[in-house]
């Protein structure tokens, strides 16, 4: 065989190894591919902490400030555009940390989470609930300034002491709320009914997760390893959660529980390098996440994912 023969066999063997690793089940991917990037025009969104999708209109999305900022949720678009506010009267951010959207009823709902506690010195916590509004029509004119007080308060509490969160969704099917922990060694999975019969509700502890965590010795590993938001998709199938640099998806089989979905490990893929990212939400057809970060203007990514 000649040097020239051997030489191209050497490299189509390096290919098809190559094509056969790309080719096999893997929970790690990249951040890359098809990954589209925007800003949301909306000055007063400096500390994005929460996403949500809206259950009017496909392609557009909530989000809010993080603690002490306003009771405003901030509506915007898949360019970037904001289409109009929501203030909540009567409500109080001593620490917004995530919003979800459902329906009730049949109504668009929205839920605030005022659910934050650095120092796990909080008893109590709240968590509002309100009717989303119809926006109109994006045009020249100034965005929508609504507001409105909430539909219900829900107060609750940890069933183990006071704890760190930021990640709150709805199983409007199941008519629960699932919250998630964030500066426990593992995080821990909650779930409060969503109309509960008692003013004060006490969250069911369904235990730690299985997901990845940084390796000992990592620098800064709560970059890995604290989840800052989650949320379902509307076929109530999969969860997807973030932390600062990664983003985790879970499936659900069929007459599986959410606790026993989030007993195997993710698919995982790294973000893209945003400053703080806090909040995910899924697209209305289950496509792809939008993430966003603090930051202003706020940045947002749509990342697909596949099914």
């Amino acid at each position: 065989m000649s040097s020239i023969s051997l030489r191209t066999g050497v490299v189509l063997l390096a290919l098809s190894l190559l094509a056969a690793c790309s080719d096999s089940s893997s929970t790690q991917g990249s951040a890359e591919a098809g990954v589209t990037e925007f800003q949301v025009d909306a000055a007063e969104l400096t500390e994005s902490s929460g996403l949500a999708r809206s259950q009017r209109q496909d392609d557009l999305y909530w989000s809010h400030n993080d603690s002490g900022g306003p009771t405003t949720a901030y509506a915007f678009d898949g360019l970037g555009r904001l289409r109009g506010s929501l203030t909540l009267s009567g409500a109080i951010n001593l620490d917004w940390e995530d919003m979800a959207s459902f329906r009730e009823d049949g109504q668009p709902r929205l839920l605030l989470a005022d659910i934050g506690d650095n120092g796990a010195i909080r008893p109590l916590l709240t968590l509002y609930i309100a009717a989303e509004p119809e926006l109109p029509a994006p045009t020249a004119e100034a965005p929508s300034e609504l507001r409105a007080a909430p539909l219900r308060s829900l107060r609750i509490a940890y069933p183990d002491g006071p704890r760190d969160c930021e990640s709150v969704a709805v199983d409007e099917r199941e008519g629960a709320i699932y919250l998630l922990s964030k500066r426990d060694p593992v995080p821990r999975l909650y779930r409060l009914p969503l109309r509960p019969a008692l003013p004060l509700a006490i969250a069911t502890a369904l235990g730690e997760i299985a997901i990845p965590r940084a390796p000992e010795g990592a620098a800064e590993p709560e970059r890995i390893n604290w989840v800052t938001g989650m949320d379902f998709d509307a076929a109530g199938e999969r969860l997807a959660a973030v932390s600062l640099t990664q983003l985790h998806v879970w499936r659900r089989n069929a007459g599986e529980t959410w606790e026993a979905a989030l007993q195997r490990l993710p698919r995982t893929q790294d973000l893209p390098d945003y400053s703080q990212i806090e909040a995910v939400t899924w697209t209305a057809d289950g496509s792809a996440v939008l993430i966003s970060s603090e930051g202003n203007p706020t940045p947002v990514a749509r990342i697909p994912i596949p099914d």
